[in-house]
């Protein structure tokens, strides 16, 4: 028998509303919240001061 597929309904982007398979969970300071966002909106985030990573999302998980 096979395991169960781990395959979770899309997020979409808290900047720009795009779903993807992929999310990044981001803040820009200790007192912002923390945002989960696309590729191309963490890029973006990256570049400001008091970036901060959180973790990885994914739609479909390996196990």
């Amino acid at each position: 028998m096979g395991k169960k597929s781990r395959l979770k309904p899309p997020k979409s982007c808290d900047s720009c509303g795009l779903e993807a398979d992929t999310q990044f969970r981001v803040r820009q300071s200790e007192a912002d919240e923390w945002r989960i966002v696309c590729k191309a909106c963490q890029t973006l985030a990256k570049t400001r001061d008091g970036y901060m990573y959180g973790g990885t999302w994914k739609r479909k998980k390996r196990n």
